[in-house]
């Protein structure tokens, strides 16, 4: 029989997290979204369970998340250790922007599945997705549309309009 997936899902975050590519102003009680805005929700985590040569398992958390640009959305599910992955490539490639960037939590090898450590990571996660995704130089750069599996339409999209924006830039300087 196949291994077991899904051991249990923790409770649904109501987490709201909006910003914008394009600007860091934020549409104001009913005001239209504008256009190139990236959103996300933490929408909480689940633990599963995956079985190795059939001799041994492995439980895991991973942590939800819905993305939306425009009134495109997708969700996405991803571990620490890719959070953790992406950062130290992120920290290499563009330092002077993550050092404004929350630090994500100190791995732990024990106790992982402890609900209270999978709150406050998943806390930690959303407002590092958040920072990442506030920061023009990181929301548009390849290593986080690929965090985020930004669908390919969507990238052409945000490219076209972040293309018009530095042409309008560049049109007002005297």
């Amino acid at each position: 029989s196949p291994a077991p997936r899904e051991l249990c899902a923790a409770p649904f975050w109501r987490v709201r997290c909006a910003m914008s590519i394009a600007s860091s102003s934020s549409s104001v009680g009913g005001a239209p979204e504008q256009k190139g805005k990236l959103r996300c929700w933490s929408k909480g985590s689940e633990n599963l369970q995956t079985q190795f040569c059939m001799a041994f398992t492995v439980d895991f958390t991973v942590y939800n998340f819905q993305i939306a640009h425009n009134e495109r959305r997708w969700f996405v599910q991803k571990r620490y250790s890719e959070f953790d992955k992406l950062d130290s490539v992120l920290n290499e490639k563009y330092p002077d922007v993550m050092i404004s960037v929350q630090r994500l939590p100190p791995k732990k090898p024990f106790g992982s599945l402890s609900p209270a450590l999978i709150a406050m990571r998943q806390k930690s996660l959303d407002a590092y997705l958040q920072a990442m995704l506030m920061r023009p130089a990181l929301a548009q750069c390849e290593e986080v549309r690929d965090f985020i599996e930004m669908p390919l339409d969507v990238r052409e999209l945000d490219s076209e309009q972040q293309r018009h924006m530095q042409a309008a830039k560049e049109a007002l300087r005297p």
